[in-house]
């Protein structure tokens, strides 16, 4: 498996150190099974996937993967004792998950940003605390630039999720625009759409610039680099969102390579 698989993980391979990379991929597979349990095995039904995760995060805390020779849970408790890393992370992203099983609109903002506590903060946790960076002044930042990914991902993705019958934007903020899931993609609505996603950009947008403060308090440059090219990743996808118009509820934007060149660099010389 590799790590572009797991959208909310930022460490790519090649910036990691050498000496860090087990752990990384210890907590990228531990992430990636348990997202598969509750996104992709959706022909089983909810209850057995809801027990499946149980299962996996017992497995988690009573080391009966390691009594059992579990590849998966070997790794990530040996990555827990060597990497001083707590459980409370590594068990928020199993909540996560089974909100998206048992998926419930959010009614405002601080629904959605509840999610992320969840589903995105712990894994800038898990990162800072591979390279012990992570402290009472790293870790709001962290959470800020995570939950700014975790809400690009969501407006980037608003065509697939809507297909689903998923809407990620707040009740609130649709109805203050005086729009629904039914009348969304009449032409009338375009204007308010077209406000309405203005306001989610720029709010994620204060998230991720906000969070890039995070990189002055950092100690590795590879880490630095990775934060940065992540954080300039989600402002260009932002960026191209915000270029696709009301046509963002059509069409999914994505990073070119040429894009992503330019990120790295960016993210170098910046």
């Amino acid at each position: 498996m590799t790590i572009s698989h797991y959208e909310n993980f930022p460490v790519a391979s090649f910036l990691v150190p050498k000496s860090l990379r087990k752990y990384v991929n210890a907590i990228y597979t531990y992430a990636r099974i348990a997202d598969d349990i509750g996104d992709e095995l959706t022909s089983i039904g909810k209850e057995k996937r809801l027990k499946a995760l149980d299962d996996y995060e017992q497995l988690l805390l009573n080391n009966e993967g390691q009594q059992n020779n579990n590849p998966v849970f070997l790794a990530i408790h040996q990555t827990m004792k060597d990497r001083n890393i707590p459980v409370e992370p590594l068990q928020k992203l199993l909540i996560a998950f089974r909100r998206d099983v048992e998926f419930v609109r959010a009614n405002t903002i601080d629904d959605l940003l509840n999610y992320c506590s969840y589903s995105a903060n712990p894994v800038g946790e898990l990162v800072l605390r591979l390279f012990n960076n992570y402290n009472d002044i790293t870790a709001p930042l962290s959470d800020k630039i995570c939950t700014g990914l975790q809400l690009a991902n969501f407006w980037q993705d608003l065509s697939i999720d809507l297909k689903n019958g998923r809407v990620y934007i707040p009740l609130n903020i649709l109805e203050n625009y005086n729009i629904n899931q039914q009348n969304i993609y009449e032409k009338g609505s375009n204007e308010n759409l077209f406000n309405c996603l203005n306001e989610l950009y720029l709010q994620t947008e204060k998230y991720l610039r906000d969070g890039y403060k995070l990189i002055e308090y950092l100690n590795n440059y590879r880490l630095k680099l990775e934060i940065k090219a992540s954080a300039l990743g989600g402002l260009e996808i932002i960026e191209k969102s915000r270029n696709l118009g009301t046509d963002i509820i059509k069409s999914r934007p994505k990073l070119s390579k040429l894009d992503f060149m330019k990120i790295f660099i960016k993210a170098v010389i910046k």
